[in-house]
């Protein structure tokens, strides 16, 4: 049991089951052997989709640790300017870290590529989105650390969730070996669309932010 949890580690870090070096992408996936020692990697469909469910199950666990994490964080440091801002950036770094990363080792490179782009364009909108967004909360009166925690931790949530939704999949799409579809471009498109606009509204929302900022100023002063 424990050599067959170490083997399914390693197919998921997207290394061979046996010799531990890494394989093409895809190759799990679609049961392909290593390239290095002719292993079989998951031989039958169970196998593959066993991969899949095992993907889903640390994703899920690796989401709700960055909730948490967030929140405490959140709760520690959100009361000096721009730092929930800062732990928020910091717990999107850690998903694509934890669960991006992983999961993209184990698809082809077209698939690889759309996924990857797909996620980045989306990631930066949302986070020029959010950034604004928890930063205009310190204007408005009687929210404390502990909304502004549940916040920021629910923000972290909802990227992670899509991220895990999104390369599971992209993940049964390979399982089932369907091409990259037109649609996944077109998407890709429109998330690149919806960045130039979340941009050029976070500036616009920044700059009023700022403004009220420094009238707040004046009138202390």
């Amino acid at each position: 049991m424990a050599s067959e949890a170490h083997e399914l580690a390693l197919l998921l870090s997207g290394r061979c089951r046996a010799c531990a070096e890494r394989l093409p992408g895809g190759a799990a996936l679609r049961g392909r052997p290593c390239p290095a020692c002719d292993t079989p990697t998951a031989p039958t469909g169970a196998d593959r989709a066993e991969l899949a469910t095992r993907f889903h199950a640390r994703a899920t666990v690796r989401m709700w640790v960055a909730v948490l994490v967030v929140a405490a964080a959140t709760l520690l440091t959100g009361w000096a300017p721009l730092a929930a801002s800062l732990v928020l950036a910091g717990g999107l770094a850690w998903v694509a870290g934890a669960i991006v990363r992983p999961a993209l080792r184990l698809l082809p490179t077209s698939r690889r590529l759309v996924a990857a782009w797909t996620l980045r364009v989306v990631g930066a909108g949302y986070l020029a989105v959010l950034v604004v967004f928890v930063e205009l909360l310190t204007l408005l009166p009687g929210i404390g650390l502990p909304v502004k925690a549940a916040v920021t931790a629910g923000q972290v949530g909802l990227g992670a969730w899509f991220a895990r939704t999104y390369l599971g999949w992209q993940a049964a799409r390979e399982l089932r070996r369907e091409p990259v579809g037109v649609g996944e471009l077109g998407f890709l498109a429109a998330a690149a669309a919806a960045l130039v606009a979340a941009l050029t509204g976070a500036m616009v929302a920044l700059s009023w932010l700022l403004e009220r900022l420094a009238a707040a100023a004046g009138v202390l002063t």
